[in-house]
């Protein structure tokens, strides 16, 4: 960060890589590609140390959860699974989206995750579930488009979500109610929330990166 060189090029999927996330010790990275498998890799050597296979078609999105014991994975397979990094095993597959699932969150609780889901000019949805059980606790709907990027608040509160329909929706977990909608960009592709809640971030098909106050819920 301090000279903007890259230091490390990560070589081995075969397809275009899709999603990337860190580990809580910051000394491995986990990767989604369209060839369908999930790679870990060990960032000081650059060698990967894990290939999870699984999925039937692309892995959309990656999350780490907050043990660094477990990464989930969302796919076009309209399916997300969970993974043991140690073992290379799935440990649980969530099943309920009825369209291609774009993101996925983990909650910092460890114990639910969130995804979204859609296809174009169709509305996308929303979903929250507990990990240990497999059920979908929540469903969220209010975006008229596909939804693209969901993330969790540090608080666990609130879901911030991004759509195709160039909005930002704010949920309050508890509830279920959407309590802001953000506009301004075109075609939401990727959000992500400050460490201190404060703040939301999103990138956008209108080639800029916005930074927005996040609603209280």
């Amino acid at each position: 960060m301090a000279t903007g060189k890259c230091v490390a090029t990560l070589e081995g999927h075969s397809k275009r890589i899709k999603s990337v996330a860190v580990f809580p010790d910051g000394q491995r990275v986990v990767s989604g590609s369209k060839d369908n498998t999930l790679k870990v890799w060990n960032v000081a050597t650059g060698i990967c140390v894990a290939t999870l296979g699984g999925h039937s078609t692309s892995v959309k999105s990656v999350a780490v959860f907050p043990d660094g014991l477990r990464v989930v994975s969302a796919s076009s397979d309209k399916t997300l699974k969970v993974w043991d990094v140690s073992t290379g095993e799935c440990v649980a597959t969530l099943k309920g989206h009825s369209n291609f699932v774009f993101g996925v969150a983990v909650f910092p609780d460890g114990r639910r995750v969130v995804s979204c889901d859609g296809v174009h000019d169709t509305p996308g949805v929303i979903k929250v579930w507990d990990v240990e059980t497999g059920e979908c606790v929540a469903t969220l709907k209010g975006h008229s488009d596909s939804v693209e990027c969901v993330a969790v608040s540090p608080d666990g509160r609130r879901v911030v979500s991004g759509s195709h329909d160039n909005t930002l929706k704010v949920w309050n977990v508890a509830t279920g109610n959407c309590v802001a909608t953000l506009e301004g960009h075109a075609w939401v592709n990727s959000v992500a929330v400050s460490p201190n809640g404060l703040h939301v971030v999103s990138g956008s098909n209108d080639k800029t990166v916005q930074f927005w106050e996040l609603p209280e819920s």
